[in-house]
């Protein structure tokens, strides 16, 4: 199959992340995959919940 044809047959989704301060670490919230994940940064804690959403 070429990368033409995989891309036509690859689905978009988009995902919510919600992002909050507890205590010492950004909190970030993923209530349609139902995970959550931290950081120490924003950005951090928006990559670690990315990774989880794309293992389900």
């Amino acid at each position: 199959m070429s990368s033409l044809q995989q891309a036509k047959n690859t689905k978009t989704r988009t995902f919510t992340a919600i992002l909050h301060w507890e205590e010492d670490v950004y909190v970030a919230e993923c209530p349609e995959v139902g995970t959550a994940s931290q950081g120490e940064t924003i950005e951090k804690a928006i990559k670690t919940i990315f990774k989880r959403v794309l293992t389900y």
